[in-house]
């Protein structure tokens, strides 16, 4: 079972998922939780209650072979529960639960579980019937998509049979401890000119987590185009089983415009059809790969993306990315720049610059991990991505 899951302020590079073959739908950034509202009063009333009786451990990360032989990290983790409902997993970093939570237990269970009950509702299912998500054995072995370093908090919360959460729960802190850089992951870091011979960019690639994430700075700056804004960095995926460097739509902030008001800031993947430019404003797809070409030179490549219209799915590749700003008052949609290169684009390391260390990180949005799928990759180039939002630029 499928839903599409509602998150706090968004993670860059997270989808929620279970064990199947495939992953669950991108998350809706516009639904988050909001400290201090959603129903605080009845939050209130909730007494949350730590069980004993009940243990989380996280075990390793593992290697999970998919069926075409493919092979994703994994954390794995084991739960043990005696209660008689169901419970959930949520797997969050101590300074998001005290920066965007409050710390409040109660509400963040509470958050969680009226997200589960609204989703079931707009399925026309019960929420037990997310076998995936949801759990009642009395022990039970889990895998999380593979999670950035550092520590964490795994919570264990139980639901009784209308969804509602008892406030019985288990909880236990982690540390994922970062590994060592690969020859494979450090050939991407330094600095490299991407360019369509029209349009070209200055991008400065670093590590963010070893064998895992990159830093990407400079998309939309460079020889031909002017830095006319404060951009946030992107974050790149690094994929070891052919060590190629994924580039993702993602979130990376909120701030206040003079203009606009409050605006998402995001990083997101256009098409071009019969009908003109179109944005597709869903996160975590798979928007470009950069693919080896010889010796410090490499091709960012353009990668597909599937749409459902009213006469059937269409796959498509992605015509460009860029940045956009999202206005909360009135939904709009708000390019940094009117024009940007057009995939593919050619890149070649400029000289000197085969180590890049990472500048110091902004604070960027919550992460939120997400359970594994058994996930087959489309070709050594391709992963399919599947949107459900698009918006047509005028």
């Amino acid at each position: 079972m499928k839903r599409l899951f509602k998150t706090i302020a968004l993670a860059a590079i997270a989808s929620l998922a279970l064990t199947g073959c495939f992953k669950h739908d991108p998350i809706d950034r516009h639904g988050g939780y909001e400290p201090g509202g959603n129903g605080r009063d009845e939050v209130e009333k909730l007494v949350v209650n730590e069980r004993s009786d009940w243990h989380v451990s996280y075990v390793a990360r593992e290697d999970w072979v998919n069926d075409d032989g493919s092979v994703d990290r994994v954390e794995h983790f084991k739960f043990n529960y005696t209660g008689k409902g169901y419970y959930i997993v949520r797997l969050v970093r101590p300074e998001d639960f005290e920066g965007v939570y409050e710390s409040d237990a109660a509400a963040f269970f509470t958050y969680e579980a009226e997200s589960l009950v609204e989703d079931a509702k707009k399925d026309n299912v019960n929420f037990w019937d997310y076998t995936d998500e949801v759990f009642n054995s009395r022990i039970s072995d889990i895998f999380f998509n593979r999670l950035r370093s550092g520590s964490w908090i795994a919570f264990m919360i139980e639901l009784d049979g209308k969804g509602n959460v008892t406030g019985d729960f288990a909880e236990a802190d982690f540390t994922i401890q970062e590994e060592e850089a690969t020859a494979s992951f450090s050939k991407w870091l330094g600095t490299w000119r991407a360019s369509n011979g029209l349009v070209g960019y200055d991008l400065t690639i670093s590590s963010l987590d070893n064998n895992f994430l990159y830093r990407i700075d400079g998309w939309e700056c460079g020889p031909a185009a002017a830095c006319q804004m404060d951009l946030e960095y992107l974050e790149g995926e690094f994929y070891a089983p052919n060590g190629f460097l994924y580039i993702v739509s993602q979130y990376l902030g909120s701030y206040d415009d003079e203009n606009l008001g409050t605006v998402d800031e995001l990083f997101l993947g256009n098409i071009f059809d019969s009908g003109g430019l179109t944005l597709i404003e869903d996160e975590g797809l798979d928007l470009a790969v950069m693919v080896p070409q010889g010796e410090d030179l490499a091709e960012l490549q353009a990668l597909e993306v599937t749409l459902s219209t009213d006469n059937g799915d269409y796959t498509t590749p992605f015509h460009s990315m860029q940045y956009y700003m999202w206005a909360h008052d009135d939904g709009s949609w708000h390019p940094y720049n009117g024009s940007v290169a057009q995939l593919p684009l050619a890149m070649t390391r400029l000289p000197g610059t085969k180590v890049a260390d990472a500048a110091p990180a902004k604070e960027r949005a919550a992460t939120k991990a997400s359970i594994h799928h058994a996930q087959p990759k489309a070709g050594q180039t391709a992963r399919k991505s599947v949107a459900k939002k698009s918006v047509r630029l005028k």
